[in-house]
C-alpha cells in the first residue's frame, strides 16, 4: 500500500507533468494538503512511508488553524478545504465564487491562503532544489486561474538562484492524478 500522494507523484512522473523530472514534488490541495517528494530520481518515503506530509509543518501562530491532527497552525490546519469552511464560515466553492465577484473579504481570504501554501512551496523548492511542482486536489484544480498565479506570485524574486528555475504546474492528470496513482 502507497501514500496516496506519493502515488499520485509517481503517476505524474510515469504520465503526466513530471514526466523527466528528477527533481519535483507532487502537492494536493483539497479536503487536506499532501504533498510527494522525489529528489536525485528518488522517490522520497521516509522511515514510515510518511515523507510528505508537509501539510502538518507548522507555519502560523493563528489560533483558528485548528487541523484535523490536534495541530493549531499547520498549513493544513489554515488552507485546506475543511479548513476554509471552518475559519472562514464558507466553504472553498463559496469563497471562491465571492473572489470572482470582486468581493474584497473574499479577495483577502483567497491571498492570504495562497501565501500560506506559497510560503510552504518556497520551502519546499528552497529545501530539496526542485525543478517543477506538479498541484492537483479539488481546491486547487477547480479555481487554479486564481490559485496558480497568487503561488506564483509569492515564490518569484525570492532566492532566485534556487527558484527561478522551478515551475508550478497543474497536474498533467488533472483530477485523475490519484486515480493513476492507484
Amino acid at each position: 500500500v502507497e501514500n496516496e500522494c506519493i502515488g499520485a507523484l509517481e503517476a505524474e512522473r510515469q504520465w503526466g507533468a513530471l514526466e523527466g523530472m528528477d527533481h519535483c514534488a507532487y502537492v494536493t490541495w483539497s479536503t487536506g494538503i499532501g504533498m510527494g517528494l522525489c529528489v536525485d530520481g528518488r522517490v522520497l518515503r521516509g522511515k514510515n512511508g510518511n515523507a510528505g506530509h508537509a501539510g502538518h509543518m507548522f507555519v502560523s501562530d493563528n489560533n483558528d488553524a485548528l487541523c484535523g491532527c490536534g495541530n493549531v497552525g499547520d498549513l493544513e490546519g489554515l488552507v485546506a478545504g475543511n479548513a476554509i469552511a471552518r475559519r472562514f464560515g464558507d466553504d472553498a466553492a463559496t469563497l471562491f465564487v465571492a473572489y470572482r465577484a470582486g468581493h474584497a473579504k473574499a479577495i483577502e481570504q483567497v491571498q492570504a491562503l495562497c501565501r500560506d501554501m506559497g510560503r510552504a512551496l518556497y520551502n519546499l523548492i528552497v529545501t530539496l532544489d526542485l525543478q517543477r511542482i506538479s498541484l492537483g486536489g479539488s481546491v486547487f484544480w477547480h479555481n487554479q486561474d486564481i490559485i496558480l498565479p497568487l503561488l506564483q506570485g509569492e515564490i518569484k524574486g525570492k532566492l532566485a538562484s534556487l527558484t527561478d528555475g522551478c515551475e508550478l504546474v497543474p497536474a498533467g492528470l488533472g483530477l485523475q492524478v490519484g486515480d493513476f496513482g492507484a
